[in-house]
């Protein structure tokens, strides 16, 4: 029987060795298919992993934007509302109504509201209607945002007491002393800068010396005219307002792009140090065996790392720090260049609307828009217009300046003048950054974004007639009127309101609506994501 059987495996040994063949193979690509589709499915559960940890980390990175914002922007509405003293200046021109028309001393404002536009139309001979009897001025809000600051850890806090004295000496009442013209017949004349309006202990000193050299005692007060005071409310309400809607939005670009570079390298030394960890672990299985095992086993300084894992170092906390300190500039020098270039805007734009002049939102709006086309373009020799890009309203320009910049953040001046490669890198790319197309784009996209809010807030409160009948109030029951016009007295003391609460609110709807911006996401991505440059 066996004989038979070897005999009938011999007569068909042909085709059982291609059936064994045939299922070998058959057994090994199947193998080989599992295997190489077990990698795939691996590599797809990693890659989905990585990009939910990317995703989490940049929206955690986006939060941290908003809440350093909120945390800086206190100093720079403090400075922004003492430079541009709007209510000091109004409450000076109300000594002219208590007095009967003779000018009284400057006393610094309290933070009560702005009297009723009736009372001060009516001093200079306005005509006193019902439609500006809004101009009254609702109270200052609560400084919560103070609050807010002092419950944050954030670093602004530990150089935010180091602000100089001379910042918080303003005063609206500066003028030559032979301006003094009739106050019912005055000549427009161009009014002063802005330094005019922030007096500094030099600035008085210099007066003093100019007074006592004519026998004129130095502590008599100078003294504008009713004309002069109307004219800077005018001019000092529209620059305090765009220089608030300039500076917030450059301190919220600037911002993200300072924590999108310091949030894509601590997400780059996170991966490397995990690539670290598992190539150590893989090594070390790889040379584990009985010998060592038995001979104590592989130390860890046998262990093979690749190099350029090795080579990429991390940012350390002084590097970081000196990083986030340059928001210095803009809250104590940058805002103050910006509003410079708005208030000669103001002055060329507004300069000859009269506060009689009724205006509609539509009109107001262009008239805005040409002042931003001047702030925000300069002309070249050639004479065409050239967009700026703020870049020494955003960093200080030189290197001195940029030491002081960091001594008054509170680094100390020995690591202040120290080199640092890390820091200089930092800075570079930030400097590329702001130059580039992409933030011209994105900084265009967001003043006209915040330029709407602003609108859209005057049309709530400054375009609104209380008078219409129900029915003709608006689908919304808010009772605009597209075409309704107010004079530009009317409009100063909603201007003015806008400014405290864009600063001083809280939730911010201006901030976070440029942190909703999806060209503010987008850029902020391109910054986040552009770690190639960490592997070469």
């Amino acid at each position: 029987m066996l004989t038979s059987l070897g005999a009938y495996f011999y007569e068909r040994r042909r085709g059982l060795t291609k059936i064994a063949g045939y299922a070998g193979g058959a057994y090994a690509v199947s193998k080989y298919v599992a295997q190489r589709l077990g990698e795939v499915r691996d590599g797809m559960v990693q890659d989905r992993l990585a990009r939910d940890n990317l995703r989490r980390r940049f929206e955690q990175n986006q939060q941290d934007i908003s809440f350093t914002i909120m945390a800086l922007l206190p100093s720079l509405g403090q400075h922004i509302l003492d430079g541009m003293d709007v209510e000091g200046v109004t409450q000076e021109l109300q000594s002219y109504s208590r007095s009967s028309g003779r000018p009284t001393e400057h006393q610094p404002h309290s933070d009560g509201s702005m009297s009723s536009s009736l009372e001060l139309q009516s001093d200079s001979g306005h005509d006193a209607r019902s439609e500006v009897s809004s101009m009254s001025m609702i109270s200052r809000p609560e400084d919560s945002s103070s609050q807010m600051a002092g419950s944050s850890h954030s670093w602004v806090d530990q150089f935010s007491a180091g602000r100089s004295s001379a910042e918080h000496s303003q005063t609206a009442s500066t003028a030559d002393s032979d301006s003094h013209q009739d106050g019912d017949s005055p000549k427009p004349n161009h009014g002063p800068e802005l330094s005019d309006s922030i007096v500094t202990s030099t600035d008085s000193s210099a007066m003093s010396y100019e007074e006592s050299t004519k026998d004129i005692p130095a502590v008599i007060p100078t003294i504008k005219t009713k004309a002069e005071l109307w004219r800077e409310v005018k001019i000092l309400t529209f620059t305090r307002t765009l220089t608030t809607l300039y500076s917030m939005t450059l301190l919220s670009l600037f911002t993200h792009i300072q924590l999108s570079i310091l949030g894509r390298h601590k997400y780059v030394q996170s991966v490397l140090q995990q690539a670290r960890d598992e190539q150590m672990h893989e090594t070390v299985q790889d040379s584990f065996s009985i010998t060592q095992l038995i001979g104590g086993g592989p130390s860890l300084d046998s262990c093979w790392v690749d190099d350029d894992l090795q080579d990429v170092e991390a940012i350390s906390e002084e590097t970081e720090r000196k990083f986030l300190t340059l928001s210095w500039w803009i809250l104590h020098v940058g805002w103050k260049d910006v509003g410079e270039r708005v208030r000669r805007g103001v002055e060329e734009v507004f300069e000859s609307v009269s506060l009689k002049t009724k205006l509609s939102a539509a009109e107001l709006h262009r008239l805005v828009s040409d002042v931003r086309r001047r702030v925000e373009y300069e002309v070249t020799f050639e004479g065409k217009e050239r967009r700026i890009n703020f870049m020494s309203t955003l960093l200080p320009p030189t290197p001195e300046t940029l030491q002081h910049v960091l001594t008054q953040g509170g680094i100390p001046s020995r690591l202040a003048a120290a080199p640092d490669a890390g820091f200089r890198s930092l800075l570079a790319e930030t400097r590329t950054h702001l130059a580039s197309s992409d933030l011209q784009r994105v900084l265009e996209v967001c003043l006209d974004h915040s330029t709407e809010a602003l609108f859209n807030g005057l049309e709530k409160n400054v375009f609104f007639d209380n008078s219409m009948g129900l029915e003709e109030t608006s689908p919304s029951g808010l009772g605009l009127v597209p075409e309704s016009r107010v004079r530009l007295a009317g409009m100063l003391p909603g201007l003015a309101r806008w400014c405290r609460l864009a600063l001083e609110g809280l939730p911010n709807e201006l901030i976070d609506g440029l942190a909703a911006v999806r060209e503010v996401s987008a850029f902020s991505a391109i910054i986040y994501s552009s770690y190639e440059d960490q592997f070469r």
